[in-house]
């Protein structure tokens, strides 16, 4: 509980705060942080998938960052060969995609997305930073980012699309600091753990959907 709170405080003191672009460091690369998205080391699921993602592609394969945030995850895989478009519903971090794919001079595609509504067609695989919170938010960068409304309906439909344009590979991140985490994981249906490790205090994990 006290981990939920802090993470929660401190994420929406980030979007508060930062009126102006800053630079953060991560293992992949520096990535900058354009004001009202979330700060990807701070938060720590996004820093985090990003390194498991640059291991987890292969050069030539066509991949979607969901929910892409500053881009973190998309230049990572980016880095690596792979062919890599980045989705977000929020205009900001599509822009932040964008600068980040400039900055680490790399190729990648940014659009602006409901989930698959206005993706790519013909995905290899797809990898989402997935809102782990049960509630609607309140439509403000922050809520968008966090909540995936009352029975987790963000997983849900995430699942349903990408199987519904057979994607290969449909992968998904959490945070075990999300209240009510076994729901997360259910919405998201049959799925394999591909790595789970405690990082700052919280335990994140990468699922894979399991195919019959």
């Amino acid at each position: 509980m006290l981990t939920r709170l802090r993470n929660r405080l401190a994420a929406q003191h980030l979007l508060r705060r930062s009126r102006h672009p800053y630079t953060v460091d991560t293992r992949t690369g520096p990535l900058l942080v354009l004001p009202g998205v979330l700060d990807p080391v701070a938060t720590k699921v996004g820093a985090w998938l990003g390194e498991r993602m640059a291991a987890e592609v292969r050069a030539g394969e066509a991949w979607a960052d969901m929910g892409c945030g500053t881009g973190v995850v998309g230049v990572a895989m980016a880095q690596r060969g792979a062919s890599v478009t980045c989705l977000d519903i929020d205009a900001d971090c599509v822009r932040n995609a964008r600068a980040n794919a400039a900055l680490r001079c790399v190729q990648l595609d940014a659009v602006a997305s409901d989930l698959f509504a206005a993706g790519p067609g013909q995905l290899y695989g797809v990898v989402y930073n997935a809102p782990f919170w049960p509630g609607d938010g309140d439509g403000r960068p922050f809520g968008r980012a966090m909540y995936a409304g009352g029975a987790f309906e963000a997983i849900h439909r995430y699942r349903a699309e990408a199987d519904a344009r057979g994607v290969t590979r449909v992968l998904l991140a959490l945070s075990e600091a999300g209240p009510r985490h076994a729901e997360a994981r259910g919405a998201f249906g049959t799925h394999d753990v591909r790595a789970r490790e405690h990082v700052g205090g919280e335990w994140l994990v990468l699922l894979e959907a399991r195919r019959a």
